[in-house]
């Protein structure tokens, strides 16, 4: 009896007992949606009379690739180039640039940037440059002029 209770308890000792077992996996993850944005946009531009430059700025930010359109109302309307333009509609022809990635172009009637790959992925500054082609005489015609720098980032 004690030889068959001794060779259980080995047999036992050498073949160990297992539970059953089950497991499971739960994916996880999430979405994030593409975004661009712009901020700190500078709120409008007084262009020297004497036909020296001024500057605004900008910032922009995106999380995908995206390509950035810049135009002017009047280089949409003109279609050759931009001015400032009175109530009464006398112009004064301008030359306006942007800067965005250390790359400066002059705005004839509509400019494209293109980002390819996930280079400009985060914040970016920018800046745009206006003056006008001749500075303002006597006979400048009196009043206010405007024009419209227009931002559209395509993602």
């Amino acid at each position: 009896m004690k030889k068959m209770l001794l060779a259980i308890t080995t047999l036992m000792m050498g073949c160990p007992a297992f539970a059953a077992t089950a497991s499971s996996s739960i994916p996880m993850g999430i979405d994030v949606p593409k975004s661009c944005t712009f901020f700190d946009v500078s709120t409008g531009i007084i262009v020297p009379e004497d036909g020296s430059e001024a500057t605004g700025n900008f910032k922009m930010s995106c999380n995908t690739g995206y390509s950035v359109y810049f135009t002017t109302n009047s280089s949409i309307a003109s279609g050759t180039g931009s001015y400032v333009k009175s109530a009464q509609g006398t112009q004064i022809p301008t030359t306006t640039s942007v800067t965005l990635w250390g790359l400066q172009s002059v705005i004839t009637s509509s400019w494209t940037y293109i980002d390819g790959p996930p280079v400009y992925i985060g914040p970016q500054s920018g800046n745009f440059k206006v003056k006008l082609n001749s500075p303002t005489t006597a006979t400048t015609p009196a009043g206010i002029y405007t024009d419209t720098l227009n931002m559209t980032v395509t993602y």
